[in-house]
C-alpha cells in the first residue's frame, strides 16, 4: 500500500509540472475605432454676473442753493421732463431781471447813438462800442436765464428713482449728487469670457438668462457688445448681454447666469482619451491595413492639437478625414502591433455596418 501511494503521488507531480510548462495561447488585441469626419462643433459656456441698468443717471445741481422741492422717493416712477429737484431761485430771478434791464438799456443807447451818427454828433467808433455793449448785455441775460433754468432739475428719461441722498430744506453746494435715476426696462450683464472663446462670439447672437431669484425661468437676451481688449491678468475678455425689455420682477442687482452657445464651425475632433502624450508631444494610433498579410496594424502618428470642446479635442494637423483612429484598447498597444477591430463607428456615432446600410 505504501508503494502504491508513492507511485500515485509521483504521477500527480508529473502532471502538474507538465501543465506549468504549457504557455497559454496569446490573445488577439482588440480595439475600437473611430472614422474621422469633419463635423460642426459647438461649445456651451455659462457666464455669471450681476444685472445692472444700461441707463443709470446721477443727478447733480450746477447751482448752489437750498432745496425747496424734492417730491420723489426711492422706487417712484417718473416721466421725462418732470421736475425732480427745485432749488431756491429768488436771487437768480433778481439776477435775470437785472440782466434784462441792462440789455434793454444797452439797446436804447445803441439806438440813440445810431440817430446821432448822420448828424456827425456820434462817430463810427461810438456806434461799434454801443453794439458791443448790446452783445455783452444779451449774453449776460442769456447766462442768467440759463442759471435760473438749472435751478430746476428735470428727469432726462422715463425711469425709477433708486437713490435719494438729501431732503427738502438742505442747502447744497454746487456739483452735489442728489438723486439717481435708472431705466428699469433695459438691463445688462457684463461677464468675462476666456480669451480662446472670444473669436467665436458675435454681436446679436441669442443668449439664455437664468436668474437665481427667479428659479426655473429662462429669459431671452442677446449679445449686445464685445469689449475690444483682453485682461492680461485673467486672460478674459468682456462681453455685454442685453435684456430688453426687462420682464416683471427682473431687477438691477440680481445675480444672473448666461448660457451662450459658441459655434466653431466644422472641425476634425477626437474624444479626449484617444489622444496620448509623451515628451515629444501628442500622438494617436491610426489603423493601417496590411493587405499582403490580410491583417490590420496600428501606426503611431504625431498630431498637433487645438482647442478642447467639451469631451472633444480639435486636431489641427497630422491626420485627415477618413482616417481610422483607435479610441479604446490602448493597454499594451504599440506601433506596428496587429489588432482586431471590435467596433468601428463614424463621428455621428453610427457603426460601420449602419453607414454601409445607409449608402445602400
Amino acid at each position: 500500500m505504501l508503494v502504491l501511494c508513492a507511485l500515485l503521488l509521483s504521477s500527480c507531480d508529473g502532471d502538474d509540472s507538465a501543465q506549468h510548462l504549457q504557455h497559454p495561447k496569446a490573445g488577439v488585441h482588440r480595439v475600437e475605432v473611430l472614422r474621422l469626419e469633419k463635423q460642426p462643433v459647438t461649445v456651451k459656456q455659462t457666464l455669471t454676473g450681476t444685472l445692472e441698468a444700461v441707463n443709470k443717471i446721477r443727478l447733480y445741481n450746477e447751482e448752489s442753493g437750498r432745496i425747496t422741492r424734492l417730491p420723489f422717493y426711492e422706487g417712484d416712477r417718473v416721466k421725462k421732463g418732470q421736475v425732480l429737484v427745485q432749488l431756491d431761485d429768488t436771487l437768480l430771478k433778481l439776477d435775470v431781471a437785472r440782466a434784462r434791464a441792462a440789455r434793454e438799456q444797452a439797446e436804447l443807447d445803441l439806438s440813440r447813438v445810431k440817430t446821432l451818427l448822420p448828424k456827425k454828433i456820434a462817430t463810427e467808433e461810438e456806434v461799434a462800442k454801443a453794439e458791443t455793449e448790446v452783445d455783452l448785455a444779451r449774453a449776460e441775460e442769456k447766462r442768467q436765464l440759463t442759471r435760473l433754468q438749472r435751478s430746476s432739475i428735470r428727469a432726462p428719461i422715463d425711469g425709477i428713482i433708486t437713490d435719494r441722498l438729501y431732503e427738502t430744506g438742505d442747502i447744497l453746494p454746487a456739483q452735489t449728487h442728489i438723486l439717481t435715476l435708472v431705466d428699469p426696462d433695459a438691463l445688462r450683464l457684463k461677464a468675462g469670457l476666456a480669451e480662446r472663446w472670444m473669436p467665436l462670439v458675435k454681436t446679436g447672437q441669442p443668449v439664455n438668462l437664468r436668474i437665481d431669484a427667479l428659479a426655473g425661468q429662462i429669459f431671452k437676451a442677446r449679445l449686445n457688445r464685445i469689449y475690444p481688449t483682453i485682461n492680461p491678468e485673467s486672460h478674459k475678455g468682456i462681453i455685454e448681454i442685453l435684456l430688453k425689455p426687462a420682464p416683471p420682477n427682473v431687477l438691477a442687482g440680481q445675480f444672473a447666469r448666461a448660457d451662450i452657445v459658441l459655434n466653431a464651425g466644422k472641425k476634425l475632433t477626437l474624444p479626449v482619451p484617444a489622444v496620448q502624450y509623451e515628451i515629444e508631444g501628442a500622438y494617436i494610433y491610426r489603423i493601417k491595413d496590411n493587405k499582403e498579410r490580410g491583417i490590420s496594424q496600428v501606426e503611431k502618428v504625431s498630431v498637433e492639437t487645438g482647442r478642447q470642446f467639451g469631451e472633444q479635442l480639435e486636431i489641427v494637423s497630422g491626420i485627415k478625414t477618413g482616417d481610422r483612429i483607435v479610441v479604446r484598447g490602448f493597454i499594451g498597444l504599440r506601433d506596428g502591433k496587429s489588432v482586431e477591430i471590435a467596433h468601428e463607428s463614424g463621428q455621428t456615432g453610427k457603426s460601420q455596418e449602419d453607414n454601409q446600410k445607409e449608402r445602400q
